[in-house]
């Protein structure tokens, strides 16, 4: 079986390296697709890529979003609320679907060059990268979304929902536009999981961080609790969320570790990591402070520990909302950044005697149990079998 994969941005592109290494090891062909400057991510996990797309279509999807959080200064949501946690508002998944399509026509014609060259027999899509669902209407083979964690994407199950900018996607390559039941693999644990119409096959979360050296003081005995504070790839700077934050941690008494930093400009004692898998470090903490972002979110509940975020837009926010409803730990949402005060009060309670840890390792368990992903390698053999 030939498996086109197709990433989208950065931040996504650890969510399909455990499936598309499952698709190879169990001996089929795979091909990562992906813009420019997420090559190097692709190859550097030891699958092959194709490049598509320019610094156009890059500097589209950089472009922020969403909006900044909507939902501000309301009621904290309970940690054991009943039901399953509420799902992004019909105007953010709009806004977001509009840029996956933005993005999609500015890589479509490389994709669908290459997928008329190879032919694959399935495409494995980011449900963020729309043009992989052009790619499989121009070769007639199924499409199969692959989430990131978020229950966000283009699908368009029914033909009154097809928009004119979804139609010309598809429309310049001769194809009638994509309309049906998708189905999308989803890594996201049931406590954490909203309601969406899209059928949804579960897959076990695989952390994915990339290669690192093992130092001797990750491992080593501790006497405090070791909080790791972490913007992701797109908070970098010392002001704002990872000043407060380091001093916030650093008032506790505990030990502060910064991923993905530099060191430059950091205070005495607190570490610095740049370059180094979330998933290693993570069950060596006891709580990550983090911007909201899906992968470092995931990579706690996985590790079993609490978690801090402070979003930076209303998709981040999103993100909080869904660890606090299964009780795994505290969203700070806030117009401003929140002060230092505030961070560090709600790092005390999740690594205190509040049931955060306990819930967090609820959650770990959850995922525990989830099909592996050599396990849903089986679920495309058989979908790559049906008519498209």
């Amino acid at each position: 079986m030939r498996v086109l994969v197709v990433a989208h941005g950065p931040a996504h592109v650890p969510w399909i390296i455990p499936l598309s290494w499952a698709c190879r090891l169990a001996g089929h062909e795979v091909r990562v697709a992906a813009r420019p400057e997420c090559v190097g991510l692709v190859t550097r996990s030891g699958l092959p890529a194709v490049s598509i797309g320019d610094d156009d279509a890059s500097r589209t999807a950089s472009a922020v979003p969403v909006r900044p959080a909507l939902a501000r200064r309301r009621a904290p949501v309970p940690p054991t609320r009943e039901g399953r946690p509420a799902g992004l508002t019909p105007e953010i998944q709009a806004a977001l679907t509009a840029k996956m399509i933005g993005i999609a026509d500015l890589v479509a014609d490389d994709l669908v060059a290459f997928a008329r060259s190879w032919r694959p027999d399935l495409v494995l899509h980011d449900t963020a990268a729309a043009a992989g669902l052009v790619a499989a209407a121009v070769t007639g083979v199924p499409a199969v979304g692959n989430s990131w964690g978020l229950a966000a994407g283009v699908a368009v199950e029914k033909p009154e929902d097809v928009t004119p900018e979804y139609a010309r996607l598809f429309e310049r390559f001769g194809v009638e536009p994509l309309v049906g039941p998708a189905t999308w693999i989803d890594a996201c644990p049931p406590r954490l999981r909203p309601d969406h119409p899209v059928r949804r096959v579960d897959m076990r979360f695989v952390p994915y961080g990339g290669p690192g050296i093992l130092q001797d003081w990750v491992g080593a005995p501790r006497t405090r609790p070791r909080i790791c504070v972490t913007g992701g790839v797109t908070t970098a700077s010392l002001e704002g969320f990872l000043g407060r934050t380091i001093h916030a941690v650093q008032e506790l008494g505990a030990e502060v570790v910064v991923a993905g930093h530099g060191g430059e400009g950091l205070p005495d004692g607190v570490r610095a990591v740049e370059s180094f898998p979330l998933d290693v470090l993570l069950p060596t903490c006891d709580a990550v402070v983090h911007h909201g972002g899906f992968g470092t979110g995931m990579i706690a509940l996985d590790a079993g520990i609490p978690q801090v975020v402070v979003p930076q837009n209303s998709a981040q926010e999103h993100w909080g909302d869904l660890v606090e409803s299964a009780g795994a730990g505290i969203s700070l949402n806030d117009p401003e950044l929140p002060g230092a005060a505030a961070i560090g009060t709600a790092v005390s309670a999740v690594i205190g005697g509040s049931g955060y840890v306990s819930r967090a390792r609820l959650v770990q368990a959850e995922i525990a149990v989830m099909p592996d992903p050599a396990d849903v390698v089986g679920f495309l053999e058989e979908h790559a079998g049906e008519p498209a």
